[in-house]
């Protein structure tokens, strides 16, 4: 029997091939709130600590999560949730604002971040060491990575200077 969230709205965004899913509500106070539901129908909220909203995006296999969360000056900032519930916080160099959007079984997470106040998305992997690539394709004036494969190609939208938006495929 599923376990019944009290939530004004419940968004889904991913599921891995034994059946987790993950994802985030908003709750009756209206907070944004990331979580993942087992296989079993079990639910558990996840909140990443000190944060005053949470959003759970994408799973792997592994049942390792990334998501985003906002701290308490309203800045998003991507995290990555193991398995055992661990988080690690993560920025791309010079970020004030990540947004995570795909994990893939290695644990290289992909997405956007803005640098400066336009507001201009440049894409992001992160690989399963922590360490940064940014890319833009060329051409594009803003970049929204969308999901990873397994073998680390990335896909995703790009807009160019005459307003015009693009797929893009970005080879491992």
């Amino acid at each position: 029997m599923s376990a019944v969230i009290r939530s004004t709205g419940l968004l889904p965004n991913a599921i891995n091939p034994a059946g987790a899913i993950t994802g985030f509500y908003v709750d009756a106070s209206s907070v944004e709130r990331g979580f993942l539901r087992a296989p079993n129908g079990t639910f558990t909220t996840i909140d990443f600590p000190g944060a005053i909203a949470t959003a759970a995006v994408a799973i792997n296999p592994a049942g390792a999560i990334t998501g985003a969360y906002d701290d308490v000056n309203i800045v998003e900032h991507g995290f990555l949730r193991a398995a055992n519930g661990t988080f690690t916080t993560f920025d791309p160099p010079g970020s004030k604002n990540t947004v995570p959007s795909a994990i893939n079984p290695e644990g290289a997470i992909t997405g956007g971040y803005v640098v400066d106040a336009s507001g201009t998305f440049h894409g992001f992997l992160r690989a399963r060491d922590g360490t940064f690539t940014t890319f833009d394709p060329p051409g594009s004036i803003s970049t929204g990575p969308e999901d990873i494969n397994p073998m680390g190609a990335i896909t995703g939208i790009y807009e160019d200077a005459s307003g015009t938006f693009h797929g893009f495929l970005r080879s491992p």
